[in-house]
């Protein structure tokens, strides 16, 4: 399931380029017969304050469009060049609103309730799609969380083989009733900027699980990348026999996906009903082993699409009339089930993925010894399936401990309902560029104040590419929206088993190199907040918090400590290794005991575990088996949770002064 982990939220409803590019620039032409907007500019919207705002978009060629902002009064005219494309830049002033923008053509199009304030954009892979209703502290966020001066835009997932001028999406009021399904660490930021300048927040989120930098990345920009020529070429002379496929590959997962809502919320569709009988006859379905990958089975395979599984088994009598629990550990992607003919639950987000099921039965549905079980499980991409440990299928009375367990791991039922049309380009996040053209490029004339970043985990294994990719690609962003220097904040790999024992410890080296290559950028580091059993940790409140810092210092004058230490430098006194600090605050401290993860190495280039102690400013690290040392590296383990802090309360960064050749140079 290791490449699952990097697929986390892989959104299924494919939309791809049915124009051709018309230029070397890519972008699109769409002829509009009456005045449209972009998606982006909307009710609730809030603009970037104190600039030149854009405001565009398509009427009849050669039209007249007048446009009037009611916090200045003033209007602001053009004409429409002959593929109907018009825009202009309006003044906004400072934070305030309620404002309105009336948009006149050959009709009027009057956008209210817009506020004048800060707007950030939020992106990456599925640790920032992460969303509010998912993070640990969300039963007491949620029901707290209207605050009016927070807007917030999703940009619906896209997959483009070019540049294209318009996203999906709408500004929403910050309630309780929406905010569930934001980013969390969006939100949080956004909440901690908002509290602190009392001013309004704009925030778009414009995300994809299990995304590499490069599919954020313009074609233009990659072109120095080797690496990514082949598939650069291919995506760029895509046949219509290609898109046909997409196109067959989208639609039928589109109707898988309504098929899953429809039997979870109707009972009624999608599905044969007496495949979740008991009288049914399912001796003509396939044999095999539960839990698996379908993957790993050879009478499944690599599949992708929708399969049936049953199981029968049997329960005490004592049972009966009984309420029981479920437990089917995770189930890759999407599952609804079924128990003795009525649903039980049904978990219909792919994020969801690798999180256990756990479903109450009522008493009334228990009424014999031999129940059925009936489980219908969508896969889009990787290995599918009830893929736990044999022990997390189980069934108990509830509130009985599970030694009273009956376990049904073993020989299940299956039969596949639907199988989807192979995966191409096209119709593959990982594609270089094509996140860019869809998700980010059409935003590129919305004014925004920043971005703030938080992805690496789908490039772990290519660290050292990642230290020349990552600052492209921010490049890239800064020249999308004609700004060289806007703040970029971005959050530092968390700790995590990913499979062997340095990779990400050199993907955060990466992240933070950038630092001193970038200027305008920040990390906020998480090496005490992560989960080194899920790739996915659920304190987002504090990655959010860490990045407002950084904002909050750095954009808006305010006089805090914003980041934790982060190596400076090193000298060498005998025996010794003394490292300088950058950002120690008011002090450097060690949680919870004596300082740990610091090892040391001599010419030889073998590390050992060092003693290290707080002198000052400064750490000293020595170790008995190394005499005359040269280099030292802090928390350089994929797991590692290192214990050096400021006493401000941020971690300080895993580094490694070495210069010796990393193990995913060449990978």
């Amino acid at each position: 399931m290791f490449r699952k982990s990097f697929l986390v939220t892989l959104a299924v409803l494919f939309l791809v380029c049915a124009s051709a590019c018309i230029s070397e620039t890519g972008l699109f032409s769409k002829q509009k017969s009456s005045l449209t907007l972009p998606s982006i500019l909307g009710d609730h919207m809030v603009l970037q304050q104190g600039t030149n705002a854009n405001i565009w978009g398509w009427a009849d060629p050669g039209a007249k469009v007048k446009v009037t902002t009611s916090w200045n009064d003033l209007s602001y005219r053009t004409r429409t060049d002959q593929d109907g494309n018009w825009m202009v830049e309006v003044e906004t002033c400072a934070a305030g609103g309620p404002y309105d923008i009336s948009i006149k053509a050959d009709t009027t199009i009057v956008l209210s309730d817009i506020l004048l304030g800060e707007v950030w954009v939020c992106s990456g892979q599925s640790n920032m799609a992460w969303t509010l209703s998912q993070a640990e502290s969300a039963a007491k966020e949620i029901p707290n969380s209207a605050n009016p001066n927070i807007r917030l835009f999703t940009v619906k997932q896209r997959i483009s083989a070019c540049p294209v001028e318009d996203v999906k999406g709408n500004w929403s009021v910050c309630e309780p009733e929406n905010v569930g399904n934001f980013s969390a660490v969006g939100y949080f930021f956004g909440k901690n900027v908002q509290e602190s300048l009392k001013v309004p927040i704009g925030l778009i989120n414009t995300s994809w699980g299990g995304t590499p930098s490069e599919s954020w990345t313009s074609k233009e920009a990659l072109q120095g990348f080797g690496d990514f020529k082949d598939q650069l070429d291919q995506l760029y002379n895509v046949s219509d026999e290609e898109m046909d496929k997409v196109e067959t590959r989208r639609n039928s997962i589109d109707a898988a996906l309504r098929n899953q809502e429809d039997i979870a919320h109707t009972g009624n569709a999608g599905f044969r009903e007496d495949w979740i009988q008991s009288d049914y006859d399912d001796s003509g379905w396939i044999e095999a082993d539960c839990p698996a990958e379908w993957s790993t089975l050879e009478e499944v395979g690599m599949l992708e699409g929708v399969i049936w599984m049953r199981t029968k088994f049997h329960i005490p009598i004592e049972w009966i009339g009984k309420s029981l629990m479920l437990e089917l550990g995770p189930i890759d992607e999407l599952d609804v089930t079924f128990f003795n003919g009525q649903l039980v639950g049904s978990s219909t987000k792919m994020a969801n993925w690798y999180k256990d099921r756990n479903y109450k039965i009522s008493g009334s549905l228990v009424t014999k010894k031999e129940c059925i079980l009936a489980i219908r499980v969508v896969n889009a991409i990787g290995g599918g399936g009830i893929f736990g440990q044999p022990e997390q299928l189980k069934i108990y009375p509830e509130g009985m401990e599970d030694a009273y367990a009956v376990l049904l791991a073993g020989t299940w039922k299956y039969q596949i309902a639907d199988e989807f049309p192979p995966i191409s380009l096209l119709g593959n996040p990982h594609t270089p560029s094509v996140l860019y053209n869809g998700m980010l490029h059409p935003l590129q004339k919305f004014a925004i104040k920043g971005a703030i970043w938080y992805q690496g985990e789908s490039n772990v294994n290519r660290a050292m590419q990642y230290r020349e990719l990552f600052p492209v690609m921010i490049s890239d962003w800064r020249h999308t929206w004609g700004r060289g220097d806007f703040p970029f904040y971005f959050v530092q790999l968390a700790p995590y088993n990913y499979g062997s024992e340095f990779t990400s410890a050199e993907l955060r080296e990466a992240q933070f190199l950038t630092l001193s290559k970038l200027k305008k950028t920040g990390m906020a580091v998480t090496l005490d907040i992560g989960n080194p059993d899920d790739i996915h940790p659920t304190n987002k409140r504090d990655v959010g918090r860490r990045l407002a810092l950084w904002a909050l210092a750095n954009d808006y004058e305010r006089e805090l400590v914003h980041s934790g230490p982060l190596y400076k430098k090193l000298t060498i006194e005998d025996d010794k290794i003394r490292i300088h600090f950058e950002h120690v605050g008011s002090g450097l401290e060690a949680r919870e005991g004596s300082l740990t993860f610091f090892e040391v190495a001599g010419e030889d280039q073998v590390y050992h575990p060092a003693e290290a102690i707080i002198d000052r400013e400064t750490v000293v690290v020595s170790s008995p088996a190394v005499s005359a040392p040269v280099a030292v590296r802090y928390g350089w383990r994929n797991t590692a949770e290192p214990n050096l802090f400021n006493k401000e309360g941020l971690p300080a960064s895993s580094f490694c002064t070495d210069q010796w050749k990393r193990i995913t140079e060449n990978q």
